[in-house]
């Protein structure tokens, strides 16, 4: 449990299961006493917009308080923390951007709006919108509907047609770092699970299918049995070691630094995403040298020879 609380690297969570255990050893505890443990947290007092408000109601909704007002721990109290301040503002931010229409139904988009009303947007849009070239504007149109539909697909159980292929939708995910959409499906078949990048399907149809009911968890077993594994070295060049960690961000690393600040990197990812692992990789080029396994390092030989043979 020690390693779980390091890892959250959240001093409230902390400290409320710190709470949690002194009252089950026996303390009592008010709400204002416990109130005032949170406000003299260091990271609550330094910050410039400390949400009150928002850390009574964790308190009011983690625990219980007798007719003496001490606090008790309840056992069967189902526990619903509201969202902070800034995570509303980001919400507003986020679903005021036209790229993002196709995540909700347009009524629920409508009356989650309205309860953000009253909120400030959190940034303005165009400090992170990519500009859109004018005549790419009907392509990007395309583009926008086709995430409707996958999305449309997603909540409603339906599979979808692609170029008159069925597939069965699992999963719909956005690489930031790349500005990219990737959709995982199940061929046909029903055993085969790949991920392609949605700008690369083609025109795409809600059809009347329903996916089958056991997808999420054979997609689960799929992600669990499939895991592979890349080894890299990683020299201390052009930024390289930033670029890298920044890249693979959302895949589990185990890295070793040496004393002349190379970094050796073992990078577990599933095999659906081999690759975006390897798209990855290639974007670092000779700051980054694939060590194992070799089937890896020879499928990265051979996209550097075909780049190559372009420009001789």
């Amino acid at each position: 449990m020690r390693s779980l609380f390091d890892d959250t690297k959240n001093p409230l969570f902390r400290l409320l299961c710190k709470i949690v255990v002194e009252i089950h050893s026996g303390a009592h505890y008010t709400r204002k006493e416990i109130l005032e443990r949170i406000f003299s947290l260091p990271e609550f007092i330094y910050m410039e917009a400390p949400e009150r408000m928002r850390e009574e109601a964790i308190v009011d909704a983690v625990f219980n308080f007798n007719d003496s007002g001490i606090a008790e721990i309840p056992l069967d109290k189902k526990i619903s923390l509201p969202a902070s301040d800034t995570e509303l503002s980001w919400l507003k931010s986020v679903l005021t951007a036209e790229e993002t229409n196709f995540l909700l139904p347009a009524e629920l988009h409508k009356k989650i709006m309205s309860t953000l009303k009253e909120i400030p947007l959190l940034y303005e849009h165009d400090f992170w919108r990519q500009e859109r070239i004018s005549n790419q504007s009907s392509r990007c149109k395309k583009f926008a509907d086709k995430l409707k539909v996958i999305a449309e697909a997603l909540r409603r159980r339906r599979k979808i047609l692609c170029e008159e292929e069925l597939l069965t939708p699992c999963r719909l995910e956005y690489d930031l770092a790349a500005d990219k959409y990737f959709v995982v499906v199940c061929r046909a078949d029903e055993t085969t699970i790949e991920k392609i990048p949605a700008e690369k399907m083609g025109q795409v149809k809600l059809s009347k299918e329903p996916i089958a009911p056991d997808i999420d968890e054979r997609l689960k077993r799929f992600y669990s049995e499939k895991v592979v594994e890349v080894s890299l070295e990683v020299s201390p060049k052009r930024n390289a070691v930033e670029r890298c960690f920044a890249l693979l961000s959302s895949f589990d690393k185990k890295a070793r630094l040496q004393d002349d600040g190379t970094y050796f990197l073992t990078v577990s990812y599933s095999a659906v995403d081999e690759d975006e692992v390897m798209e990855k990789i290639l974007s670092l080029g000779p700051t980054a040298k694939v060590l194992a396994p070799k089937s890896f390092r020879e499928r990265i030989i051979k996209k550097f020879t075909e780049i190559s043979q372009l420009y001789e």
